[in-house]
C-alpha cells in the first residue's frame, strides 16, 4: 500500500475517534517517532569512527582549533 493511502485511512480514523483514544493514537505516534530517532542515534554512538571524530572535535574545541562561521562560507 502507497504511503499516501495509508495516510488517508489514517486521517480518516483520526477524525472518528473519541479524544482520550486520539490522545493515546498520538502518544503512540510520537513514541515511534522517537524510537526511530533514538535508533539512529544509538547506532552512530556504537560506531568506533564517529567516536573518534567526536572526541577530536572536543578537542579541537578545548584547544582553541575553531574557524569563525563566515571563514568556513569564504572556503578559508
Amino acid at each position: 500500500m502507497k504511503k499516501s493511502n495509508l495516510q488517508q485511512q489514517a486521517v480518516m480514523l483520526i477524525e472518528r475517534l473519541p479524544t482520550e483514544k486520539l490522545r493515546a493514537a498520538i502518544d503512540y505516534m510520537n513514541y515511534l517517532y522517537d524510537k526511530e530517532a533514538w535508533e539512529a542515534t544509538y547506532e552512530l554512538a556504537s560506531d568506533p569512527e564517529v567516536i573518534k571524530s567526536l572526541k577530536q572535535a572536543e578537542a579541537d574545541v578545548k584547544a582553541g582549533r575553531l574557524k569563525s562561521w563566515d571563514d568556513v562560507k569564504r572556503g578559508v
